[in-house]
């Protein structure tokens, strides 16, 4: 078809048009700048699940092969998660007792020897990384390595921290807690639950904190430290929540249900699998729901709950998936394998390491994917 371009005025829009988009543009720039501060994205992925909603979403892009660009040898077993700052370097922990900082490029920029088994993901705010070790100690240090402040709780610690709008940390322990820290590392308030609380923390938009505990309760808490509600379950809770773009309440539970809360605390529904649920869930921009079973199986959910697609894997999945701005999902599982997989539930890639994948993936700069393995190694997967 031939272009009739040549014959159509061209009509200028008024002043006052021009001023309402112009206004039009600005507000929705202000609005996407308060939602990335608000969920703490100053950096790539500055805590575990990427925000402190837990949405396990990031907006770069994943690598399209399983390259291998790099892979860093520690001491032992990695089953933390890595975080990014805004130079693009990883910061991790492992269970040879230190906490590491890598290069771009895959080199060592510093360690830290912490005392201590590491199993929880570190958090970024601004200069400063907060590191929990399995002993209860929790650490603050620079980017340079060097340490800030220490404390010691009484407790150990596997619940990585979550880091609210004005800086605050909470977190959890063994010994029932969970805690509200100041950045100067002073204690502003403790929760008590009736058991371990080994899940991480998510932070809602009116700054309600919501966790699991092995007492089977998801627990909302308000600011002050005082509960909102809690929701029975029928198991204990491993998982750590995620919060959807309605507001709703994702939690995994050892009785093989992941369920959908109502911010009131109310159940909207539940889905079961046949295996216990350690992996957190992520959610993607539509609201559909992914999260691996001890089953083996990734579950691909709708926002109401009906189950889109499984994916199967040779081994139980406690990674929490990762999703990228393409909607493609990462996860890793106990068969050894990183996994690609696009919106739909195709099989993409698969990247083998030499032993477990706990790790949840991270999604960096430049198309790469990182994580950790029980075979002592960071691995970078990405382009050439």
């Amino acid at each position: 078809m031939k272009s009739c371009n040549k014959y159509l005025r061209v009509r200028r829009p008024s002043a006052f048009k021009t001023i309402f988009i112009v206004i039009a543009i600005m507000a929705i720039t202000y609005s996407n700048a308060f939602i990335v501060c608000a969920q703490g994205l100053s950096a790539p992925w500055s805590v575990f699940r990427h925000d402190s909603l837990h949405t396990g979403r990031s907006t770069l892009q994943g690598p399209d092969t399983n390259n291998l660009k790099w892979s860093f040898r520690t001491g032992n077993s990695v089953d933390s998660s890595p975080v990014l700052d805004r130079d693009g370097t990883i910061y991790i922990g492992s269970q040879d007792k230190r906490f590491y900082a890598i290069k771009p490029d895959g080199t060592l920029k510093w360690s830290y020897d912490v005392g201590s088994k590491i199993f929880s993901t570190p958090a970024i705010s601004k200069n400063v990384i907060y590191v929990c070790a399995w002993s209860g100690k929790i650490l603050a240090l620079d980017l340079d390595g060097k340490l800030k402040w220490k404390i010691q709780i009484k407790g150990r610690v596997s619940s990585s921290p979550v880091i609210s709008a004005n800086g605050n940390l909470f977190l959890g322990s063994d010994n029932y807690y969970l805690y509200k820290m100041s950045p100067a590392g002073k204690f502003l308030w403790a929760f008590a639950t009736r058991k371990y609380v080994d899940s991480s923390p998510a932070i809602g938009s009116d700054g309600t904190v919501y966790f699991g505990s092995n007492d089977s309760h998801v627990y909302a808490i308000n600011t002050d430290g005082k509960l909102k509600w809690r929701f029975k379950t029928r198991g204990q809770i491993t998982s750590s929540p995620a919060i959807g773009p309605d507001g709703t309440i994702y939690q995994g539970g050892n009785d093989g249900r992941l369920y959908a809360l109502n911010p009131d605390g109310t159940q909207k529904w539940y889905f079961q699998t046949r295996k216990w649920i350690d992996s957190s869930p992520a959610v993607s921009n539509d609201g559909c729901v992914y999260f691996g079973s001890n089953d083996g199986s990734l579950y691909a959910l709708n926002p109401d709950g009906i189950l889109k697609w499984t994916f199967k894997t040779n081994g139980v999945i406690t990674s929490s998936p990762a999703i990228d701005s393409d909607g493609n999902i990462y996860f890793g599982s106990w068969d050894k394998k990183l996994y690609a997989l696009s919106p739909d539930g195709t099989y993409l890639w698969s990247f083998t390491t030499g032993g477990v994948i706990r790790s949840s993936p991270t999604i960096g700069p430049d198309r790469t994917i990182y994580f950790g393995s029980s075979d002592g190694n960071v691995y970078a997967i990405g382009e050439n």
